[in-house]
């Protein structure tokens, strides 16, 4: 699996651990359950020191509940305030509590962490940048913000805070779509295979409109009919794994290479009729791909080829008689 995949898998999985601590601590606060948020305060506390590098401590320096910060450290000077309420009376009061209080002193920085989503504030600071301020743009999170700020980990520390999230949370995992699983492993199999970088004399410039209008026009209303209904199952699967396949140029090359010269031979052998040379290429890739702990989904593959098929990718049309 290429680094850029496996990050957006780690990120799907972070991703729907944070949302589910978001939606728990709005239930427990919508039948007035405080003791979430307070947990919420640890559970951040050694999460933001894991994957920021702080050295967080809890503080509570003023009564539970009341105003100020929940977390410090003042190695990193950075103070924050972990809460559910996404109004701008609880950034205020946080943000009065902390002069009140001096803690500019000890801090640098002070950070408003919103279990939840934050609104959309009129204002864009607070306080005398002169003394002490805080921007609301940067220094008031949500899970949101936390997320784009995990995003930006090396996968080794992305590894380490999916971890942390299980441990703590230890929630059962949406497994990947089968779907999904089968393109990323059809494409993986087809892009190294070894049929060198010329195109030979088939065309390099697409035309699907002539091609399945034309060239196989007894076939053309087949064609479109399956795209139609494959797409509508499998298009959204397709373009996330395209999204998050970093094969590199010389890869792609190879698989679009591939598929023009085996596809074309796969279409000679059953003399032209793109119906059955179409399900044989399908068979054949399955028995490819090999086994899986579940079997892989033939639809998907189905999909693809005909995707690939409508990108003169399969079947390509040939520069001597088409040019």
């Amino acid at each position: 699996m290429s680094e850029k995949m496996k990050r957006a898998e780690l990120l799907r999985s972070v991703s729907h651990y944070l949302t589910h601590l978001r939606m728990s601590v709005e239930a427990s606060n919508s039948l007035n359950l405080q003791d979430l948020n307070v947990h919420a305060e640890a559970f951040f506390r050694d999460l933001l020191n894991l994957t920021m590098d702080y050295c967080l401590i809890n503080v509570n320096i003023i009564e539970k509940n009341a105003r100020a910060i929940d977390l410090g450290d003042e190695t990193n000077r950075i103070a924050i305030q972990v809460t559910s309420t996404a109004d701008f009376s609880k950034v205020r009061h946080t943000f009065s509590g902390f002069i009140e209080s001096n803690l500019q002193r000890k801090y640098d920085r002070l950070v408003v962490l919103i279990i939840g989503v934050k609104k959309s504030y009129r204002v864009t600071s607070l306080g005398d940048p002169a003394v002490f301020s805080i921007s609301v743009a940067n220094d008031i999170w949500d899970v949101t913000d936390l997320l784009k700020m995990i995003g930006d980990l090396d996968l080794g520390k992305l590894q380490a805070c999916l971890d942390f999230l299980r441990k703590e949370l230890r929630l059962s995992e949406p497994r990947q779509s089968n779907e999904v699983r089968t393109l990323m492993r059809l494409i993986e199999v087809l892009s190294v295979s070894e049929e060198g970088m010329l195109a030979g004399d088939n065309r390099e410039d697409p035309d699907p409109e002539g091609k399945i209008r034309d060239r196989f026009a007894d076939h053309a209303e087949f064609l479109q009919k399956e795209y139609v209904k494959l797409f509508e199952i499998y298009g959204r699967a397709l373009k996330e794994v395209e999204a998050h396949t970093d094969l590199g140029h010389v890869r792609i090359r190879k698989l679009q290479v591939y598929l023009w010269n085996w596809s074309d031979r796969v279409l000679r052998e059953f003399k032209g009729d793109p119906k059955a040379a179409l399900q044989a290429l399908c068979d054949r890739v399955m028995a490819m791909m090999g086994a899986g702990e579940t079997d892989f989904d033939e639809g998907a593959v189905r999909y693809y080829l005909i995707d690939q098929l409508i990108a003169c990718n399969v079947f390509p049309n040939k520069a001597a008689v088409n040019a």
